[in-house]
């Protein structure tokens, strides 16, 4: 738009529009309504217009092509309707073309200065879009703020406020003064009057006129343009132009406007001004915002999805706020996610010794000062071990026998688990080495084909590339002799038939020596087997010489444990006489049980190269503990568990409290310095008179029947604490991650279609898994730290004011397991120190 108001389009446009005024007035008319033949040549756009075409049409009409002449610029103005006065108006737009600014976004530093000069006399602005730019356009332009100054400054003379003058009331100020008090602020005058002059011309004319090049396919973009002219009472019109070209009419009723406009032989100069056409204009946008509002109905039905679900987790992590007691709510996720896994691990064919060992990681046994609890596992080995011993007092050595006892039976319980996953792995290892050796077996068989195959006019290939070539078939190193590499170019079969032994032994070797490493890092002992020895066996021999040298692992390992001097008879000697044991003490069994179940070993460092000492794993009870509840049902394990959780929770609650009040202890407070949470609980559990007889009186000074009782409401309310802040974290946590995936699957999801599968239906379906998901994944990150979480602060029962003592670690352990010994929980609490 630009160029075409540039000196020579304004020309040939002005060119154009003379011969078509001069044609009118010959013929005596003043519209062209039917289609002329001899102004036809006028119809092309301007770029492609020659002066040359034009100017026999000239000759014929009498005029010269040069705009510039009085008489051509006089007529201009006739058929513009401009007075005589706008000539040399005229004639610089012919010389020089429309003067204009053009607005878009690379002028983004001066776009207000722009808007502001839109509204002056003479004043042409091209912008992309005038609509909702934020800057108002005002009749006249803006006159400039030196310009103003200068004017008041001049008006202060003859009044004591020109500031809140109208520019009006300036005009009239300003004529009644003599010109010759104007002094150096004339020429600031001079152009006040100008500008006040060009609005008046501004209004005259019409003011602001707002032309659209198109119509936009929303009604309300095109309101908004017309909406710039006409403004708070200011005169103005608008007038939009439209292209049967135009997307709105290509796409919505454009080729039959086309036509009808072609059977009626209109003249292609004369604009279309029909109220159908702008009808069928009207009834095109709406299509389109129809069409607009249903995407975006469409869109909202995939966000609908997702509030939804929002909805629901964060009214459960309100819930999670303003609830008061919390442990309801994690035990029902512990009973929910249980009867999951209950039924999952009676279904395994390897037996339930899987749910144990997730128990075990869920709930390891702790113990802080008098309280202990053992983990689940551990549960069943100590009452198996008291259903082998008497009613009465056992003995030492009945005790001893009976342990180890059930640490024969552990051993053998694993031997067999072992035996029976070794058969499983070599079964699978046996179908996969087959169908690699057949896979190589077809490459090659098809390899030869293709010799055989080869066109005889065909060039010969080098030996060489035969070999890269079936090297790359096959997908392994070929080793060829080079009488064997000169045989290859005629498929001999015989080279074949060796081709074929070095797959077998190659492949044989490999997994071979995969499966013995692979055995050795499970059993954490070496193997003694070669995989050279056993390549030339038949797999049948390959796997009853593995069976063999398994099971001579475990008898070894019975031996060095269980024999007559073994490891385990003299580490309990050694324990009965450094530790006091009492058979009803859940501490002594679960300690003699993890005694006995770890060993130690000398090793050498592979970077320090220095001694040290290995904890191990000797024995491992969980497969033996396993077959202790293969008989019982989903329902009794499930009830058994869940008992053992809730107990365990509660011996928990009752150390924490004891090491908070060790804690408070050390810090030598008053009940009256703890959080008001704690006074209410208090006043529950004691009573209002009791809690005020103790609320002033030291903690070290509280007899130990009530301080028991206030040990136990530390511990609800620690525990309490612990339960919202774990659920906080694990629902934040998951929630971020799910938002991601739903991100992805949003994006991906249109896919769908070209499955001929509506992508909204697949979405709700998908979102609908991967939100069963995500309340599975909030359940399981609770119940797999609820036992080991630990706060983020040391304690929620502070003194008003200021800190009670220093924030620590928990001081409730664990004792099962070989990642809780003492120095690495001392790492730990050093890394928690830096990191806070």
């Amino acid at each position: 738009l630009s160029d075409r108001l540039q000196a020579e389009p304004v020309r040939r446009l002005l060119q154009t529009l003379l011969l078509r005024y001069v044609w009118m007035e010959k013929n005596n008319t003043t519209v062209i309504e039917k289609s002329v033949p001899e102004l036809k040549v006028l119809n092309k756009p301007l770029p492609e217009l020659n002066p040359s075409d034009l100017r026999p049409l000239a000759k014929t009409f009498d005029i010269s092509l040069n705009m510039e002449e009085e008489g051509n610029i006089a007529r201009l103005l006739e058929m513009f309707g401009l007075p005589v006065t706008y000539s040399s108006r005229m004639a610089q737009i012919i010389k020089g073309g429309v003067p204009h600014q053009v607005l878009n976004a690379r002028k983004h530093d001066e776009e207000s200065l722009i808007i502001a000069r839109a509204g002056a006399f003479g004043a042409v602005t091209i912008a992309t879009n005038m609509a909702g730019r934020g800057v108002d356009i005002k009749l006249g332009g803006e006159l400039p703020d030196d310009i103003l100054r200068d004017v008041n400054r001049i008006l202060t003379k003859v009044t004591e406020n020109p500031y809140d003058l109208t520019n009006e009331e300036r005009l009239d100020l300003l004529k009644k003064m003599d010109p010759t008090e104007y002094g150096i602020y004339e020429p600031s005058v001079n152009e006040f009057f100008t500008y006040i002059e060009n609005n008046k011309q501004v209004r005259a004319l019409g003011g602001l006129h707002v032309i659209g090049s198109e119509r936009h396919e929303a009604r309300r973009i095109d309101n908004q343009l017309r909406g710039r002219a006409a403004r708070q009472g200011d005169p103005g019109s608008s007038r939009f132009y439209l292209s049967l070209e135009d997307d709105l009419m290509r796409l919505f009723g454009g080729a039959q406007v086309e036509g009808i406009w072609k059977r009626m032989m209109i003249d292609d100069s004369q604009p279309i001004e029909l109220g159908i056409l702008g009808r069928l204009v009207e009834q095109s946008q709406e299509r389109v915002e129809g069409s607009n509002f249903d995407i975006r109905k469409h869109l909202l039905e995939y966000d609908d999805v997702l509030n939804s679900q929002r909805t629901r987790i964060y009214s459960q992590r309100d819930r999670v706020f303003t609830k008061e007691d919390l442990s309801d709510d994690v035990l029902d996720m512990l009973h929910t996610e249980l009867q999951n896994r209950v039924n999952t691990a009676l279904k395994d064919e390897e037996g339930p010794w899987k749910l144990l060992a997730f128990l075990e990681e869920v709930q390891p046994a702790f113990e802080y000062e008098e309280y202990a609890y053992p983990s689940f596992a551990y549960r069943l080995l100590i009452d198996e071990i008291r259903n082998t011993l008497p009613a009465n007092a056992a003995t030492q050595s009945e005790v001893q026998q009976a342990v180890l006892s059930l640490a024969e039976k552990a051993l053998t319980a694993e031997r067999e688990h072992t035996l029976h996953s070794v058969q499983d792995l070599l079964d699978k290892t046996a179908d996969n080495l087959q169908s690699q050796i057949v896979e190589r077996v077809e490459a090659l068989d098809n390899f030869f084909s293709s010799i055989n195959d080869s066109d005889e006019n065909s060039e010969p290939r080098r030996p060489a590339d035969l070999v890269n070539e079936l090297s790359d078939t096959l997908r392994i190193p070929v080793r060829l002799s080079p009488e064997q590499t000169r045989l290859l170019a005629s498929a001999d079969e015989s080279l074949r038939a060796n081709i074929q032994q070095q797959i077998d032994q190659l492949f044989t070797t490999l997994t071979v020596t995969r499966l013995i490493g692979a055995l050795e890092r499970r059993l954490g002992e070496t193997i003694n087997l070669r995989p050279a020895d056993l390549v030339s066996l038949t797999w049948q021999d390959i796997s009853n010489r593995i069976m063999d040298a398994v099971e001579s692992i475990f008898e070894q390992r019975n031996n060095r444990l269980l024999g007559e001097q073994g490891i385990i008879q003299r580490d309990l000697e050694t324990w009965f006489e450094r530790e006091s044991f009492k058979i009803d003490d859940d501490r002594s069994l679960t300690r003699l049980l993890v005694n006995i179940s770890q060993g130690t070993k000398t090793v050498f460092d592979a970077k320090t190269h220095r001694k040290a000492v290995k904890r191990f794993t000797r024995l491992n009870y969980v497969f033996l503990a396993a077959r202790m509840i293969e008989a019982s049902t989903s329902q009794e394990i499930n009830e058994r568990v869940l008992n053992h959780f809730e107990n365990g929770l509660d011996v928990l609650e009752a150390a924490r409290g004891k090491a908070e009040w060790n804690r408070l202890l050390q810090a030598d407070v008053t009940l009256g310095q703890l959080d008001g949470r704690i006074v209410q609980r208090l006043n529950a559990e004691l009573g209002e008179e009791k809690t005020r007889e103790l609320i002033g009186v030291k903690i070290a000074d509280i007899n130990p029947q009530d301080s028991q009782s206030i040990i136990m409401v530390f511990g609800k309310f620690i525990q309490n604490e612990l339960n919202r802040q774990l659920l906080l974290r694990v629902i934040s946590d998951q929630w971020v991650d799910y938002l991601t995936k739903m991100e992805a699957l949003r994006v991906s999801i249109g896919l769908e279609a070209y499955a001929q599968r509506d992508p909204l239906i697949q979405y709700k379906s998908k979102a609908s898994d991967l939100f069963k998901e995500l309340l599975s994944d909030v359940r399981m990150g609770v119940i797999g730290h609820i036992f080991t979480y630990q706060m983020r602060r040391a304690s929620y029962l502070e003194a008003e004011g200021e800190s009670v003592g220093e924030e620590q670690p928990s001081e409730v352990r664990e004792t099962a397991g070989s990642s809780s010994n003492k120095a690495e929980q001392q790492s730990a609490g050093k890394k928690r120190k830096r990191h806070h």
